[in-house]
Order: C-alpha cells, then sequence, then structure tokens
C-alpha cells in the first residue's frame, strides 16, 4: 500500500513539471503533391512551415525526423535521401523543419525555444494520428533533435519507440566539458553551475520534482536526465560515437544507467563521420522498429 502511495506521488510530482509542455500547435494549412509513387505534404502552424511528410498509401506507421541545431535545406534533402529505405518498409518520414539556433541563447531564451519546439512537435504527432489515422509513431532525434526527442517522448503516450542518434544527457557535462563549451551561450560560473546540479542531482535521486520547477535556472526543466523517469516503459535505441567530443559517450552512459530498456550502439567515430557508420546500421534499425520477418533490403 505504501509502495503505490509513494509511486502515486511520484507520478503527480512529474505531472506538474510535464505540464509546461501541454501546448500543442495547431496544424492549421496543409498542402499535398505526388512525386512518382511518393506523397509529399507540407504542414504549417499560424507562423510558418514545421514539416514535410513524405509517405506512400501503404504505409502503416510513421518515423518523425528531429535534425540537430544549425539544419537547414541541404540538411533537410541529405536526410530524406538517406532516410527513404524506410519507405521500402512501408514507414512513413516526417522531417521537422527546426528554425533558429539555439546555441547562441540564454538560459531563460533556450527554455521558451524548446516549449515551442515541443508544441509544433506535438501539433505533429496528432496530425499524423487524427487525420493520417496512423497510430503507430516513433521519434528519431539526432544531436539537438534528441534534446527535443527525449523530451516529447516522455511527454506523450502516443510515442512508443525512440531511436537516439549522437544525443545524451546531462547539460552541465555539455556545457562545461564538451566542445560545445566554445559555443554554448552560459549564464552563470563554473562553480555556481556545479552547485547548482548537485542539489538538481539530489533532488531527482529523490523524486523532488516540484523541487526541481522551482530551482532558479531554467535548464533543469530541458535537461532530459529530468523526464527519464517517464521513459521507463518506452523502447530505446541509442547509436552514439565513441569519438564524439560534442556529445561524448559519458552523455549516453548517463542515460543508460538510469534505464534498462535501452539499447546503445557504438561506432567508431566523432559526431560528424556518423553518416559514414549509418548505412551499415540500416538492418538494425529496421528490426528495432518493425519485426525483422517484415524488413525488405
Amino acid at each position: 500500500m505504501e509502495k503505490n502511495s509513494k509511486k502515486c506521488k511520484i507520478k503527480t510530482n512529474m505531472e506538474n513539471l510535464v505540464s509546461l509542455y501541454e501546448k500543442i500547435c495547431e496544424i492549421k494549412n496543409t498542402v499535398k503533391f505526388e512525386e512518382g509513387e511518393f506523397e509529399i505534404t507540407y504542414l504549417f502552424n499560424i507562423k510558418r512551415k514545421i514539416a514535410e511528410i513524405l509517405s506512400k498509401p501503404s504505409c502503416s506507421s510513421f518515423l518523425i525526423i528531429l535534425p540537430g541545431a544549425g539544419f537547414n535545406e541541404k540538411t533537410k534533402n541529405y536526410l530524406f535521401k538517406k532516410m527513404k529505405f524506410f519507405l521500402k518498409n512501408n514507414i512513413g518520414l516526417c522531417i521537422f523543419l527546426l528554425d533558429g539556433n539555439p546555441l547562441f541563447k540564454n538560459d531563460n531564451e533556450f527554455f521558451y525555444f524548446i516549449r515551442e519546439k515541443i508544441a509544433e512537435i506535438r501539433g505533429i504527432i496528432n496530425y499524423i494520428d487524427k487525420t493520417l489515422k496512423v497510430k503507430n509513431i516513433s521519434i528519431l532525434g539526432i544531436s539537438f533533435g534528441g534534446i527535443l526527442g527525449f523530451i516529447i517522448s516522455a511527454i506523450e503516450k502516443k510515442i512508443n519507440k525512440c531511436i537516439f542518434l549522437t544525443t545524451g544527457a546531462n547539460l552541465e557535462f555539455l556545457t562545461w566539458r564538451s566542445l560545445l563549451r566554445f559555443y554554448i551561450k552560459k549564464d552563470c560560473k563554473r562553480k555556481v553551475c556545479r552547485k547548482m546540479h548537485k542539489i538538481y542531482k539530489k533532488f531527482l535521486s529523490n523524486n523532488l520534482y516540484n523541487e526541481i520547477k522551482n530551482l532558479p535556472r531554467k535548464c533543469f526543466l530541458y535537461d532530459p536526465l529530468t523526464y527519464l523517469e517517464r521513459l521507463k516503459n518506452k523502447k530505446i535505441l541509442m547509436i552514439n560515437g565513441l569519438f564524439d567530443l560534442i556529445v561524448p559517450f559519458y552523455c549516453a552512459l548517463e542515460v543508460k544507467k538510469r534505464l534498462k530498456n535501452i539499447k546503445i550502439i557504438w561506432y567508431p567515430g566523432t559526431h560528424f563521420t556518423l553518416r559514414f557508420f549509418l548505412p551499415f546500421m540500416k538492418k538494425r534499425i529496421l528490426k528495432f522498429l518493425k519485426n525483422e520477418s517484415e524488413i525488405r533490403n
């Protein structure tokens, strides 16, 4: 009885934290056209085009790709080209069009930027679920897109499987001990940051999520570590580079030691050499998303 009461309390505390991301950005307009055997759909909200969908009538599931910082038209075309093998296996593709570079924002701006992007992604998930009537939806987050992916997967019950490429958790480590330290805007001194993160980790280990919400910095509200408790029932695949200095392997291990339901594939490369190793991982990714008997070469 006492154990159930404790679980209920943790759930309530976490719900209060997750409510920060409750907003869903509605899809206001769509543009559809055909290109060969594929149907392409553009999704717009009130402000901008937020996603492009590439699918076939036979698609029974969807993979939403969340790209990293520095996303542009060239990146989008590259992702569609390299990810087309999913379509052969009846998995539709949706690329979230990330706008703006979050790396140069201060803590407060970064939080509100992430909250806006989460709302847009939730709108895309709703569209696929309710308009396209596809219930099997997975997330693939790359680098910064992985941070968005961790949060969205923790919030959305419609997401069952998550793939994270070259990403991880523990923003303190990323900010001060990875190569990102030369780019990320810092709002506090190293000593202050270390002390606050010690308190934050004590709150995490004691499931004091309401207290995390009251900490003086917003970074704790978008660190994937905060939301891992809600990912225990999800299926997760991570692919990380052993020599990645942008998101070091330690950040992937931080996730692994907290969740047992994770498979990690390590490749002997850096953050930017993933593209050379990814073709050799196609079958393993497909096996993760589908039953092995359904995979087509």
